[in-house]
């Protein structure tokens, strides 16, 4: 097959839409001519370009206006204009795009499409725009031979917002390679401690943006009283100091440990050097990052908000706490950390959950969903 995959922001950008796609497109360039068409949206510094990597094509078009996130690219629009007759198959990705609604539109009734949208909107800022826009793309969504969602919460959305029949939906969740988590050497662990200041008392392990939707600010919260280090993995979007003047407010600005962006390696190696896992958002539209977690052998603490409460079965494969309610996130913490038969049950459900979401089997449901389009 020639496969097509659409991109708003560049695959380089460390998001969880990003990552699906480059997870599916390395594998699928095994035995296919695969190629990645994104924009400069989110890293405007980011060059036009015509790349190869890992046998996968990456064709980077500028993007020429912000449009509050939504984006617009005159370069992306001649391109696929120019290209599109060369694929059997667009994989589109990304809601509230001009990428995905500008080739839902221009691709209709001219090569299969899977839409991905990777998360809905999820908040009620610029709600008028948003709920105009999602109008106006429930109609070029219909254009789609298959829509997949990371969770049954997004299927509902199709299913409820977008009218979308259930049988043109397909469950298609984020995944992980189980082949590399859960495991580093002692020596790996103990030298990733002492370059993080982490011995001497448990570690707390969150992985994504620091921003304010991630809930951190609660989490700084809870353990003021607790004896632990709270470690911080990811890209810094301007909340950073926003944490830390709390962390000093609260007289525990030792405790937090921002050790940015890490690479594969060492970012299975923060996860096998940490007690517990926690993703405490506002809203997650999947949260690969807590699969991870318990596939390092984690337990995992999550809000009640998004697709967390499907991913995770309360008290079973992991702990739910409301939103905001610190004074449970806070009860639940030192509950793992003093509870060994709690800890050891959450780490054995969580273990044996994460095999569900192995990369290989995940692309081979979207290969043969591929397959079913070009049919059709």
């Amino acid at each position: 097959m020639k496969i097509l995959h659409i991109s708003s922001v560049p695959i380089s950008y460390p998001g969880g839409t990003e990552k699906v796609i480059w997870e599916l497109a390395t594998r699928q360039a095994e035995e296919n001519e695969v190629t990645i068409l994104q924009t400069t949206l989110y890293l405007p510094k980011l060059k036009e370009s015509i790349i190869s990597k890992e046998k996968v094509k990456i064709i980077t078009c500028k993007n020429d206006l912000w449009l509050g996130g939504f984006g617009y690219s005159k370069s992306f629009k001649s391109t696929l204009n120019k290209i599109w007759d060369t694929f059997d198959i667009v994989h589109i990705h990304g809601h509230g795009r001009f990428t995905s609604t500008y080739a839902l539109s221009f691709l209709n009734n001219k090569r299969p499409m899977i839409y991905s949208a990777q998360g809905f909107f999820h908040n009620k800022k610029h709600s008028f725009f948003k709920k105009t826009y999602n109008l106006a793309f429930g109609r070029l969504l219909k254009n789609a031979n298959f829509c997949t969602a990371l969770t049954e919460l997004e299927r509902k959305y199709l299913l409820n917002k977008f009218k979308i029949k259930p049988n043109k939906i397909m469950l298609l969740p984020g995944g992980i390679d189980l082949d590399n988590f859960g495991h580093a050497s002692t020596k790996e662990i103990m030298r990733f401690k002492k370059k993080h200041g982490l011995i001497g008392r448990p570690t707390i392990l969150y992985v994504g943006r620091i921003h304010e939707s991630k809930g951190l600010q609660y989490v700084v919260e809870a353990i003021k009283d607790i004896n632990c280090n709270l470690l911080l993995i990811g890209k810094d979007v301007g909340y950073k100091q926003t944490l830390m003047d709390k962390a000093t407010l609260l007289g525990i600005k030792d405790k937090l440990i921002f050790a940015g962006i890490l690479d594969d390696k060492n970012l299975k190696i923060a996860y096998r050097s940490s007690d517990i896992f926690t993703l405490f958002s506002e809203w997650e539209g999947f949260g690969i990052v807590a699969i991870e977690a318990m596939a390092s052998k984690l337990p995992v603490i999550v809000s009640d908000r998004g697709s967390l409460p499907y991913l995770i079965k309360n008290n079973q494969n992991g702990l739910i706490v409301g939103w905001k309610n610190v004074k449970k996130l806070k009860e639940m913490i030192n509950l793992v950390l003093n509870q060994r038969p709690l800890r050891k049950r959450l780490i054995k459900n969580g273990l044996k959950y994460s095999n569900n979401f192995d990369w290989n089997n995940i692309n081979k449901n979207v290969e043969e969903m591929y397959g079913q389009a070009i049919k059709q």
